[in-house]
C-alpha cells in the first residue's frame, strides 16, 4: 500500500528531484553509499561474506585423572592417571567458528597397586583388585584408546592476535590393549592400610593370597567402544592469518591439558 502511494506522489516531486539531481549525483555515485533492496526499495549496506577456509592441525594432550576424582567411584585407588596423547585435526573455519574432525591416540594407564571397590571392606573379608602395570601384565599389554570426534568451537576475538576459545562435541573411542589384575584375598589389611596385606606374593613383601589359589592374571571385561564427550576452553594465538596456536583445557570424557598448531590453506 505504501508503494502505491509513493507512485501516485511521484509526479508531484519529479520537478524537485530534477532540481536537486546535480547536487545529489556525486553523493549517490560514492562507492560507500548503500544500495536499494529490489523487493522493498529500502537501502541496504553491502557486506562481504566470510570465506570458508580449510586447515590441518597437530595436537598434543595430557590426559589427567587425579586420585580424588577416581575415589569418587572406588573406595581406594593406587594412584591417578597421567598419559600423553597425540593426534591430527581436519578443520573447517568460517569467521570465528571452527568445525573440527579429530583423530587421537593415547594410553589410559592407571596406577599399579591395590584398588578396592566402592562399599567393600577388605578387613571384613572382601577381595581387593591388584591392578598390573604393562611391564607386569601378560605380553606387556597396555590399555589405550583411539578416538574420532567432531567438535564445534567458537572464538571471542580479543585483538588481532588473540581470541578466547570455547566449544564442545562428541565422538567415539575404540579401546586398544588390555588391563589386567589379580583378585587378592587380603591378610591383616584394612581399607586405610591395604599394603602389604593385599599385595600378591609375586611382589616383594606381598602378604596377600590369590583368590584363584594360583597366580592368575585376570583381564577386565571392558566394552570395545566408549563415548567421547568434549568440552573445551582456551585461547587461540594467531601469529599470521594462516597459522594458529591453541592452548586449551577441558574434558574428553576425562580431563585434559593440551596444545595444537594448525595451518589454513
Amino acid at each position: 500500500m505504501r508503494m502505491r502511494l509513493s507512485e501516485l506522489c511521484l509526479g508531484t516531486v519529479i520537478s524537485a528531484a530534477l532540481a536537486t539531481s546535480a547536487w545529489a549525483g556525486p553523493a549517490l555515485d560514492d562507492g560507500s553509499s548503500p544500495t536499494a533492496d529490489p523487493t522493498t526499495g529500502m537501502p541496504t549496506v553491502a557486506s562481504e561474506e566470510n570465506p570458508v577456509e580449510y586447515g590441518v592441525g597437530l595436537r598434543l594432550r595430557n590426559v589427567r585423572v587425579p586420585v580424588s576424582v577416581l575415589e569418587l567411584f572406588v573406595e581406594r585407588s593406587a594412584g591417578g592417571a597421567s598419559n600423553v596423547g597425540f593426534g591430527v585435526e581436519l578443520i573447517r573455519r568460517r569467521g570465528t567458528v571452527e568445525l573440527q574432525l579429530g583423530f587421537e591416540f593415547e594410553h589410559l594407564e592407571v596406577g599399579e597397586g591395590v584398588w578396592i571397590n566402592k562399599g567393600e571392606n577388605v578387613g571384613a573379608g572382601d577381595e581387593a583388585d591388584y591392578i598390573l602395570a604393562p611391564e607386569h601384565a601378560p605380553n606387556e599389554s597396555a590399555l589405550g584408546w583411539f578416538t574420532i570426534e567432531f567438535t564445534f568451537i567458537n572464538h571471542a576475538v580479543i585483538n588481532k592476535y588473540l581470541s578466547f576459545r570455547y566449544g564442545g562435541g562428541a565422538g567415539l573411542g575404540i579401546i586398544t590393549g588390555d588391563l589386567y589384575r589379580y583378585n587378592v584375598i587380603c591378610n591383616g589389611a584394612t581399607n586405610s592400610m591395604p599394603e602389604p596385606g593385599c599385595v600378591p606374593p609375586r611382589f616383594p613383601d606381598g602378604r596377600g593370597s590369590y583368590s584363584e589359589g594360583t597366580q592368575t592374571e585376570v583381564k577386565y571385561d571392558l566394552p570395545p567402544v566408549f563415548p567421547v564427550i568434549n568440552g573445551i576452553i582456551g585461547v587461540q594465538i594467531k601469529p599470521t592469518d594462516k597459522m594458529v596456536i591453541n592452548l586449551e583445557t577441558g574434558i574428553r570424557t576425562v580431563p585434559f591439558l593440551g596444545t595444537s598448531v594448525a595451518y589454513f590453506f
